[in-house]
Parts: structure tokens; sequence; C-alpha cells
């Protein structure tokens, strides 16, 4: 018997040593690898042009070819590792099947293509919007493809099953030394996290609490539950339920770097030199931030987000750590090119990580974001044992535009889908307060949410000039508008406006959440405080708790609101707003990514130190001159609108009423302070500042 089981051994390993499996599924996925490449190519012509134009307006330093080599060998081992996979399964079904080689030749590549098949199908339904799922399976109805990958996945699970047996056999007959080692390997692991295991504490005080700033891009007060809409946001309302809830905060500039340097600074971007999306920071203070001032007396800083495209934020403004998605070109570049099915499936796991770093987690490449992956990447920073009271700054990007992620389909973006996206944004801030609990960073803590920006999406209101409220003047006596929309968005109307840092009347826009609570401290009102507040007031409020001195800011201390009685705020002299750069093609809710990197990119260089796109500074000053800006003086706004190089077009409003008029001789206007809102404009922006149009 023995002899008989030995000469059946020799003849399966003879099979296994003749077979030439390897070679046929290299020679498969070498193809496959060839046709994914010819596909995306061909789906993705006008982005590989527009890449060509940006090679050629744009010096690309040599510093990104390690990333994009790096890219490439993560492709092929992703790649080899099918090979391996498939291979392995059927050279173990063959020991258990004792098939000769023809037949394992023949079964491995039919195994190939079901795994290939239930790859696509796969992706197709946990990526919808990738390009392998939307081109090749989207007219497939989603009934069929679940069908197809129960039937496909099936048999590759049968295929494992006996690639399993076939193993067994093989350890079978090594069972006591394998069982000794993974003995050993058990003590030397549990050993390992006994050692390690260290039980979590709070290091932070009443006196020195750790403070939290959760930042959710883009959301828009009016949109939540808190404040009357549908019930779509169920955890973010409760957080605001027990809060103090400013209902009147508005950003200086609604674009997600400048407003975040100014809740920083505390500081107008006008001041703080950080006016525009990517800015040049060569003349920011980095040392008067927040988080500068807050590790100089004993704070660790961290600052995380999921997107940094737009966003240069780093160490250098005072963060001990940051995670992050790689900050650079190559966040553009890999980002957007990585939409592989293989790749597509590790993306968000451990293995990902680290193959593709500028997709993992990364809020910019939605055909594959998953909103866990971001919390997972920040998870063990959460774990670390502290022996310093921590400032955490957080900026969840889920409801930006284009408001889609992994698990939500679009082939147009629509309103549902910014709906869509603040209800899983909901969910995300819901299970990172459960992160924070479970790591005791809520026994003693302050916890802002904020929005650095709303959102405007055209519908009426979105820009506060009804034109049934229009007070002509003699010289104008129809609504006649500043030029701002593009002729082809002929749809919008004079109370609509889109996107956001577009439009300095479009409030929603501006309007920000703004909400202080307090856990393990001394306990915070739990009300709506309404009266003008700025996001640059989270500076000075924070270092008037932390009884911490601090060079004068714009910003002002909002204590007595959060900590006090006090229930109105106090009316504000003058608060400024600027819009950003707005080509005519992101004026809109719908913006045409194509037509805003063609109206843009001479704007932009790449720094060939870091790979980071900036603003050039010879073209600051042509951001600047097209550039709105507005004043809050009480129940006022005035607003100014480039017209022509140099003249500019008032528009005033009342906040109150709604009436607004173009023409600042007409008996409303000279009722009002905006003879006191313009000089304080002209006083305020200097020569940014043109002459009035008549």
């Amino acid at each position: 018997m023995s002899k008989l089981n030995n000469e059946e051994q020799l003849s399966t390993d003879n099979a296994i040593q003749q077979s030439n499996l390897f070679t046929y599924l290299f020679v498969l996925t070498v193809f496959l690898i060839l046709m994914e490449v010819s596909f995306l190519i061909e789906c993705s012509w006008m982005y590989l042009g527009d890449f060509k134009l940006v090679a050629n307006h744009l010096a690309i330093p040599f510093l990104v070819i390690p990333g994009i080599i790096y890219f490439i060998l993560a492709q092929f081992i992703v790649h080899l590792a099918f090979i391996v996979l498939i291979w392995g399964i059927a050279k173990l079904i063959s020991v258990a099947l004792q098939w000769p080689s023809q037949k394992i030749d023949i079964m491995g590549i039919v195994l190939w293509c079901i795994a290939l098949i239930a790859v696509l199908l796969v992706n197709r339904l946990l990526f919808p919007n990738s390009k392998f799922s939307s081109v090749m399976l989207g007219a497939i109805d989603l009934s069929i493809i679940k069908i197809a990958f129960a039937i496909f996945s099936s048999i590759l699970f049968l295929a494992c099953c006996v690639a399993i047996y076939g193993l067994g056999l093989i350890l079978r007959k090594q069972s006591k030394s394998i069982l000794f080692g993974l003995s050993a390997g058990m003590i030397i692991l549990l050993g390992f996290i006994m050692h390690h295991k260290t039980a979590m504490a709070d290091a932070a005080t009443p006196e020195k609490p750790n403070i939290i700033l959760i930042g959710i891009d883009s959301l828009r007060p009016d949109f939540l539950g808190f404040f009357g809409y549908a019930q779509i946001s169920p955890h973010i309302d409760q957080f605001l339920d027990h809060a103090t809830v400013f209902s009147e905060s508005l950003t200086p500039l609604a674009r997600t770097f400048p407003s975040w340097v100014s809740m920083l600074t505390g500081v107008y971007p006008k001041l703080n030199t950080i006016r525009t999306n990517l800015g040049d920071q060569s003349h920011l203070q980095f040392n008067t931030t927040l988080p500068a001032i807050l590790r100089q007396h004993g704070y660790k800083t961290i600052f995380a987000t999921d997107e940094t495209r737009f966003s240069n934020i780093d160490q250098r403004y005072g963060f001990d750590e940051t995670v992050t998605p790689p900050i650079g070109f190559n966040d553009f570049l890999l980002g957007t090119l990585n939409d592989f099915p293989l790749s597509n499936l590790l993306i968000n796991t451990v293995v990902g990580k680290y193959l593709f770093p500028y997709s993992y987690a990364n809020r910019a490449v939605f055909a594959t974001y998953q909103p866990n992956s971001f919390l997972t990447r920040l998870q063990p920073v959460l774990a670390e044992p502290r022996n310093k009271p921590v400032f955490l700054a957080v900026h969840f990007c889920l409801p930006h535009f284009p408001y889609v992620w992994a698990g939500l389909p679009v082939k147009k973006v629509s309103l549902h889908h910014y709906q869509a996206a603040i209800g899983r944004v909901n969910q995300q801030f819901d299970d990172f307060m459960r992160l924070l609990k479970r790591n005791k960073f809520l026994e003693h803590s302050i916890v802002i949410l904020l929005s650095d920006h709303g959102e405007a999406v055209e519908i009426p209101g979105d820009r506060i000039t009804d034109p049934d409220l229009f007070i002509a003047g003699k010289q104008n006596k129809n609504a006649v508008m500043p030029h701002f929309y593009p002729p082809t968005a002929s749809h919008e109307k004079t109370n609509m406006s889109g996107g956001h840092g577009t439009d300095v009347l479009g409030l929603p826009q501006y309007h920000t959440v703004l909400a202080f609570r307090s856990f393990g401290i001394k306990p915070n009102q739990e009300k709506i405080i309404p009266g003008l507040v700025s996001l640059m007031d989270i500076k000075a409020t924070l270092l008037a708790y932390l009884h911490l001195p601090h060079a004068k800011i714009n910003g002002v201390s909002l204590q007595e609101y959060v900590f006090g009685k006090k229930s109105v705020v106090a009316m504000r002299s003058d608060f400024f707003t600027e819009s950003d750069f707005s080509p005519e093609a992101i004026r809109s809710v719908h913006p045409e990514e194509r037509k805003v990197l063609f109206e843009g990119i001479d704007y932009f260089r790449i720094d060939p130190h870091t790979t980071r796109v900036v603003v050039k500074d010879s073209m600051l000053q042509l951001i600047i001159s097209s550039k709105q800006y507005a004043d809050f003086y009480g129940s006022w706004v005035l607003a100014l609108y480039p017209q022509d190089p140099s003249t500019m077009m008032p528009i005033l409003v009342n906040l109150e009423t709604g009436k607004w008029t173009n023409d600042l001789t007409t008996a409303f206007a000279k009722q009002s302070p905006a003879n006191h809102m313009l000089t304080a404009l002209k006083h305020f922006f200097g020569k940014d500042i043109r002459a009035l149009k008549n």
C-alpha cells in the first residue's frame, strides 16, 4: 500500500512539474493588462489629452517619476499575485484529484477566466462609478449582475474547498512539524500583544481639555434636520441638540483652504495672505496658528483629512502629525488613473494602503472611496498612548462636489446626491464620535462641529437678490445683474447661485455650521445663539478658555456665549467676505472639470521641490482682480462685483426686508449705511476696490 501511495504521489509530482500552467496564465494576464490599459485609454482619451495639455503648460518635476514607477510596480505585483493565486489553487486541486498535467492546464485557464469574470462583477457591485463598471457592465440590470456573481463566486468557492483539501493532503505528511511551528508562533504573537497592550488613559484635564475640531466640507446648515430640513442627519442633529449653536456663522472666503487657514490663524484671508485654494504659503506666519500656540503650551497636535488636492495644510502649521493622502501632483495624476478591477478590490484594504497610497482613503478618488477607510486610517493614531492633551483637527470631505463615493452610483449629479452625501457623512460623523469615545477623548474635551463653507445648489433663494424686491434707480429701470454666470447657463435666475466661493451674495455658500459642545468640563449652553459670528472666532474662543495670550487677531472670543449666559451676539462693526478665483466653467453647481482646467491652467505651477500644485505669483493679481467683495454691517450687506478691469458694480441688500438695488443714489441706498460700508471696504481691501460703475 505504501508503495502504491508513493507511486501516486510521484505521478502527481510529475504532472505538476510537466504543467505549463504558470506560463499560460502569465501570457493571459499580460493580454489582460494590455486590454485594461487600452480600455482606460479609450475611456480616458480626453483625460490623457488634458494631461498632455497640463504637461505642456506646467513644468512637471522629475520628483513625480518615482511615484509613477511605484504605481506601475504595484499594478504588476497585484496582477502577478492574481496569477500565483489561480496557479496555486489549480495545483492544489490537482493534488486533491490527482489529475494529469493536461487537465491541470485546462482547468487552471478556465479557473482564471471564471475568477476574472467574478472580479469584474464584484467591481461592478462595489464600485459602480468605476469605468469598468459604468462602461462595460453599466447597461446590464443589477439583479442579473448579482445572480451572475453568485454563480461564479460559488464555483470559485467550490474550487477553493477542493484546493484546501489538497493542501490538507500535503500538510498531513508534515503535521507534527507544522503544528509545532504554529504553536510556537501563536505563543510569540500572544506574548507580543500582551507586552504592548497599554491601558488607554486620557491626559486631558478640565483646565486643559482635549480640543477637537470636526469639519465637514460644503455642509450648509439649512440642509440639517436640526434647522428644519428632512431627517437625513440624525446623528449630527443629536449633537447639535446638546451644543451651543451659532446660527449665523460665516466664513470670510468660501473655499476649503482659505477658510481653514483663516480658522487656524484667526485672521482674514486678505491679512494672512491665503486668498485662494492652493495659494502660495511663503508669506504665512506659521508660528501664530492655533495648533502652533497649543503645541507650545503642552498639546499634542494632529490634523487629518481625506482630501488634499486643493488644500496644502501640513506640519508647518504646528501639527505634530498629519493623517492625509499624499500631497502633490501625483495625487491628481495617479489617483485619477488608478481604476483597474483588481487593484480596486485592494484599494480600501491594508494592502491597498501601502500599494496605492494615492487612492487609499482618498475622497478625491470618489469612484473607489469608502468613508470607513478614512476612519480606519485614523484609528491607530487615536489609539496611541497619550501623555498630553490633544488638539485634533479632522476634516471630512464627502459632501463636496461631486457628492458621490464608491457606494453611490451616479450618471448625472443632482440635488439628490448632495442630500445622500449629507446622509452618509452623518453616519461617518457618528462613527468618528464613537472612535473618540472608545479611545477616551471625550472624558475632558471641547468638540467643535463646523463646516468650512456651505454650498449653493441652484435653488431659489441661494442668491439673496429676489427680482420682485429690486429697487431700480433712475439710470437702471430693470434688474440688470452683474455679469456672473456664463452665457450657456440660461436657466440661472437672479435669485440663484451655484457652487461655493463663487458669489458673495450667495449666502448659502458662506453660511457655515458652527457649534461648541463640552464633555467632562464646564457645561456649555444648549441653545441657538443668533447674531453674526465667524469661523475666525474659534481661535480666540479656545485661547480665551485656556487663558492663553495671543497677538491681536480679527476673530473675537465667543466664550461668554458658549460657557456663560449671553444669548445674543453683539453686532460686529464690519465683517468682510470675498470670492475666490472663479472661471466661467466653475460658476455652476455642476462645473465642467475640463473647462475649469482649460480656463485655469495658466494660473498654477508645480513646486519642483515638493511637487505640490500652487498658484503662480505672477497670476495672483489677476485672481484678485476677478474677486467680488462684500461688507456685512448689521442688517445690511454691500457687495461689489467686477465689471471690467477698471469698474465694479455695487449691490446693496437689506437682509431683513430682502430689498436691494444696484444704484447707490436711490433713496433706499441713501437711508442705509452704504457710504460707511463702501469706505470700510476701500480701507480694508485697499487698491483691490476699483471705481463704481454708474
